[in-house]
């Protein structure tokens, strides 16, 4: 039995390759995929006939208003968020304007989104966030990333608490690197040398299959079979 089919499942931060392959995937095996974008002129052509409503995810009244209108005002089975910035630099040379970003978008983000899973979420549906490797690491030079995406992994295992009684499944997503050049797009400074990634494909079939056989967590390690 296909897990998605006929599941309505909302994509937030479908404009970035992790968000693109989600959704598309998410449409073949039979789901009805809803979007959430900030820039909807940056959708891929192949995904521009899905439902999309237009949100900054660090702004919570926008989040939900979005998910209103893409839902028609109905609870939704799933909901996933694949939004990320990044920035390089020690703390003494990123900027506050970017640390700020930074913050707002990895961890308030999260936040906002996990607030509003209690109202928009059928019961036993689930709530999965790409969360990244770097949540539980500490690596000089990405200090603002990590430490954005250290809270983002409290928030997600908070949630997972709170929405039990609800039945509504958490997963945390730290997958490890993976090539999705977001590190070509960061908000400031240079990426150090790393090793070559995951590829993307590989992490969103484990992504999706972890979210239909019911997985609770999905560390670094739990993608050790992609990486070969």
């Amino acid at each position: 039995m296909n897990y998605f089919a006929n599941k309505t499942v909302v994509v937030l931060g479908a404009t970035g390759i992790l968000g693109q392959l989600t959704a598309h995937d998410l449409s073949e095996r039979g789901a009805d995929v809803r979007l959430i974008v900030r820039s909807p002129n940056s959708l891929a052509f192949a995904l521009r006939d899905l439902p999309v409503a237009v949100a900054d995810i660090t702004k919570r009244d926008e989040v939900a208003a979005a998910l209103t209108a893409v839902s028609h005002g109905q609870s939704v089975d799933g909901i996933i968020n694949c939004t990320g910035v990044v920035a390089f630099g020690n703390f003494s040379e990123l900027s506050d304007e970017v640390a700020q970003e930074v913050m707002a978008v990895n961890a308030l983000g999260v936040i906002n989104v996990i607030s509003l899973a209690t109202t928009s979420l059928n019961p036993e549906g689930f709530l999965a966030s790409f969360t990244g490797v770097a949540a539980d690491m500490t690596i000089a030079g990405m200090g603002a990333y990590c430490a954005s995406k250290a809270a983002a992994k409290t928030a997600m295992g908070v949630a997972a608490r709170e929405l039990r009684r609800q039945k509504i499944r958490v997963l945390d997503i730290r997958a490890p690197h993976t090539e999705t050049g977001l590190i070509t797009r960061a908000l400031e400074g240079t990426a150090p040398k790393m090793p070559e990634g995951l590829q993307p494909q590989a992490v969103i079939d484990r992504v999706l299959d972890a979210i239909a056989m019911g997985e609770k967590d999905l560390p670094a390690e739990a993608f050790a079979a992609q990486s070969n």
